[in-house]
């Protein structure tokens, strides 16, 4: 083997490494970039998402807080919400007595 043989044989391999040390910095780099992308559009995504529903539930949520609002404003006691509406306690405004004919 001669000294020309060997130093085109050495270039040749230090060419392919720098070849090959290029395209795996560059695969990283775009696998890098896309996640990035991915990341990006997954999270626009979720907020677009997030802003429909919220658009769209806000009517029905009033709605709902109004009925709610207006079931616990006419509650009565304790004893009225376990007993589904049939008993109060005694010391409730809305207990009413009853006399024994």
């Amino acid at each position: 083997m001669t000294l020309d043989h060997t130093l085109s044989t050495l270039t040749a391999a230090v060419l392919l490494g720098a070849l090959l040390a290029v395209v795996i910095l560059a695969a990283t780099a775009y696998n890098a970039v896309c996640h990035a992308l991915d990341t990006h559009t997954d999270r626009r995504a979720r907020r677009a998402a997030r802003t429909r529903h919220t658009r769209t539930r806000t009517a029905f949520d009033t709605e709902v807080e109004d009925t709610v609002t207006t079931a616990l404003n006419n509650a009565c006691c304790e004893t009225w919400w376990t007993s589904c509406g049939f008993h109060h306690d005694p010391t409730c405004p809305h207990h009413t007595h009853r006399s024994a004919p």
